[in-house]
């Protein structure tokens, strides 16, 4: 496996600001984003300098209770940590995303939910059966010292893996506080060592990476017909039920084993392609493709949440009327 070399480019003052510039498109408005704007060049020097020496240290999350529907804890990073994110993101991505198969589709570049979505139709139309699962708390369960592991073959320099276990471990006991475990109606906390904080870029792109095998073991070693993934969300098609069944459950045995992961749904059967399928927010079938029920409920309370921020109050509504206009 290629490994890579890029603690340099990483914490020059170019890539730095580079990314302090990728983070503040359309967060202008943000307090803590306009605060740190007026002494920008300052500040992404003095990131740069403590990334290099090794003295960067991330700082607290802020929490926030998310109902959307379900109950969700986004935890948000100061602007630093954030753009400290965006660094890592623009050095290692375009080099660790070579490996993703052409039907994984979450955060990475031209690909997403809509090409997704419309991927997922046209396998409808050329298979008899879908069989769609998901992983059960997802951000939540991922093994950090499993993810340690992935990201250190690829990444030999010491001060890099420095960095990344800092970034790693940054949130290490939210999902074992009692207020979080209490307020996500959760029976007990998560075990020790669990857990990405849902709300970075890194987390988001960790968690696509952290399914990568997954998806190389169901093209290549299950040859399962048709298989796509958006990060924890996966289908696979084919014109055999009883194939499908072991499919999943050779997957279930792969996720249990090498990821410490089990399966929302762990005896989800395969359903007829003919059907309707709810698939990213829309509602799927061979011939149509609708914003589905959940996503439409779900604007009043966006707007209300927002209306305090017109930037972000328009971004939103630019993403739901490209929503409510892309299936037709």
């Amino acid at each position: 496996m290629k490994s890579f070399r890029c603690q340099a480019e990483l914490v020059d003052p170019v890539n730095v600001w580079r990314a302090w510039r990728d983070f503040e498109r359309g967060k202008r408005r943000r307090p803590d984003v306009a605060a740190f704007s007026v002494e920008a060049e300052r500040h992404v020097l003095a990131l740069a300098d403590a990334l290099a020496s090794g003295r960067y240290v991330p700082g607290p999350y802020r929490l926030l209770h998310v109902v959307d529907p379900k109950r969700r804890i986004v935890a948000a990073a100061a602007v630093r940590d954030r753009v400290v994110h965006h660094a890592i993101h623009r050095v290692l991505a375009p080099r660790l995303n070579r490996r993703f198969i052409a039907h994984s589709y979450a955060c990475l570049p031209n690909r997403g939910s809509h090409r997704a979505i419309r991927r997922f139709q046209r396998s409808l139309r050329r298979h008899r059966f879908v069989l769609q699962l998901d992983v059960r708390r997802y951000f939540y369960s991922i093994d950090r010292a499993r993810l340690r592991a992935l990201l250190h073959r690829r990444l030999p320099e010491p001060p890099l893996r420095e960095l990344l276990d800092q970034v790693l471990n940054s949130g290490a006991d939210l999902y074992r506080r009692q207020d979080v475990v209490a307020w996500l109606g959760w029976p007990g906390p998560m075990p020790p060592g669990r857990g990405l904080p849902i709300g970075n870029l890194t987390s988001q792109w960790w968690g696509n990476l952290y399914l990568d095998a997954l998806d190389h073991l169901a093209c290549r070693r299950l040859r399962i017909p048709g298989y796509q993934r958006y990060m924890d969300d996966f289908a696979l098609f084919g014109d055999d039920v009883q194939a499908l069944r072991d499919q999943r459950d050779q997957l279930a045995a792969w996720l249990d084993a090498e990821r410490g992961l089990c399966l929302k749904v762990p005896d989800a059967e395969p359903r007829s392609c003919r059907a309707a399928h709810a698939y990213l927010g829309y509602r799927v079938t061979p011939d149509t493709l609708t914003l589905g029920p959940k996503a439409r409920q779900r604007l009043p309370a966006n707007l209300s949440r927002v209306a305090h921020d017109p930037e972000r109050a328009a971004a939103v509504v630019q993403a739901y009327g490209a929503a409510w206009t892309f299936g037709v």
